[in-house]
């Protein structure tokens, strides 16, 4: 994502003072009150995080030792697609950070393995807990125990270009799947894009995010509160979203094959350049593609209610990334504070590090009270959402039904193999559904 984009530089000038240590979010934050903290620290932990703006996670990590002089932080980012396997291996090494980052889909796993702590019980802990949306609250918790602060929370968007819609004369956004091949073929007659809709199905990180949130916005279910799958016998939902899907791509031609090969951010920077009319995107690509420094459609692009086979007036999937503590950090303490301050508030009392990392980019928060905070509002404006369909979306997103197993992650990876096979005509809708659900059993099973 672009770093130097006025357009998301709206902090408030009272943030802004209060963190002067991150005016160039890194460049020339070495202050030389942070150097005074930095030789005063009694305590040093080693932080890491993917490599997502790294010089963000930078500034901040100085800015909480410029307000607490007692600690100072080494921070590492580590590459974005291999986060996971870099950190099992220092885990393992016994050479792991005492504070990083952790993926919903990982929690479980990490925790299991031992090497991650609780943290209830600790300061400010339960007041933060009431702010966060239920949703990202809830992939902080694994068995009853909370393990993490947020480090963001967003949910799962569908986005269409509205010029192009009101030049193939379709009235209204699509919130079914009905509707949505409906206004794709009318897209398709008027000559505007031969594939109206384009999609990422390349193994990736949030591959399943689609059918997930097809599946949320029809009232379906894929996993009862067992966590025995239900999508391929009982819960008929998930087979319908994957035959629409087939049919979309292979029969009325209006699903671009393309996605096959391509990935999220593949699929995104095509977008932003003008290919195809509809999308689905993670959070942060909205303000995006309205950017007119990042996109070439800016101020075309509008969110619908994320379709679905029915409109059951529902919401899409959503998800957190946290802060977690290593179960053998020395200073735990130390480490608390950093996740507090970096999921939670700063000294100040202020979500510096939300409202930072939204400003700049987009990336969703998952404090309720930040949807009235001036500079978010203004913000939100600016890129033009649709403040109903975005509350609507945001207050009904629900997280993964089965995110708190220790096995999601195994599972996750298997199934969208499943579905690659199915858009390739390689395997039916029927049996690859099979194929997922037999291995969320064996999977459970082995972990039981």
């Amino acid at each position: 994502m672009a770093r130097n984009d006025e357009w998301y530089q709206r902090l408030s000038r009272r943030d802004f003072l209060k963190a002067t240590t991150m005016a160039g979010l890194g460049a020339g934050l070495g202050s030389a009150g942070w150097m005074q903290s930095a030789l005063a620290a009694e305590k040093t932990i080693g932080f890491a995080g993917w490599a997502f703006e790294p010089q963000v996670a930078d500034g901040l990590c100085k800015e909480f030792m410029a307000q607490n002089a007692d600690v100072k932080v080494n921070y590492t980012p580590l590459d974005l697609q291999l986060y996971n396997e870099k950190m099992v291996a220092l885990f393992n090494a016994g050479s792991q950070p005492d504070a990083f980052y952790v993926r919903d889909t990982n929690l479980a796993a990490w925790v299991e393995a031992g090497w991650m702590q609780p943290i209830d019980g600790m300061p400010k802990l339960a007041e933060l807990d009431n702010d966060i949306f239920p949703f990202n609250r809830e992939a902080l918790f694994y068995k009853g125990k909370q393990y993490g602060t947020p480090y963001y929370g967003d949910i799962y968007l569908y986005l269409y270009d509205k010029k192009a819609l009101a030049t193939a004369n379709v009235k209204s956004p699509p919130v079914t799947l009905d509707q949505l091949k409906s206004a794709a073929l009318e897209v398709k007659k008027a000559g505007i894009a031969k594939y109206p809709i384009l999609k990422g199905y390349k193994y990736n990180t949030d591959g399943l995010d689609e059918l997930w949130s097809m599946v949320f916005a029809s009232g379906g279910h894929m996993f009862n509160p067992d966590m025995e799958p239900v999508f391929a016998d009982q819960d008929k939902t998930a087979l319908a979203c994957l035959d629409w899907m087939l049919e979309a791509m292979h029969s009325s031609e209006i699903l671009d094959p393309r996605g096959l090969e391509l990935d999220e951010t593949q699929v995104r920077d095509a977008y932003v350049s003008g290919q195809a009319v509809f999308t689905s995107a993670v959070g942060n690509v909205f303000p995006r593609v309205n950017n007119p420094a990042l996109s070439k459609r800016a101020g075309d692009i509008q969110m619908t209610r994320f379709p679905g086979v029915k409109d059951a007036g529902k919401g899409p999937m959503g998800w957190t990334r946290l802060y977690g503590i290593s179960s053998k950090t020395r200073e735990k303490d130390a480490a608390y504070r950093l996740i507090n301050f970096l999921g939670g508030k700063d000294s100040h009392g202020q979500y510096l590090s939300a409202k930072t990392w939204y400003l700049k980019y987009g990336v969703g928060y998952a404090f309720k009270s930040l949807d009235q905070d001036p500079d978010i509002m203004a913000a939100q404006k600016k890129a033009g959402y649709d403040f109903d369909v975005l509350r609507q979306q945001t207050n009904n997103a629900r997280a993964r039904e089965n995110i708190n197993t220790s096995w999601y992650f195994e599972w996750d990876r298997y199934t969208q193999t499943q579905i690659q096979n199915v858009l390739l005509r390689q395997i039916k809708p029927e049996a690859a559904l099979a194929a997922s659900a037999k291995k969320a059993h064996d999977l459970k099973k082995a972990a039981s």
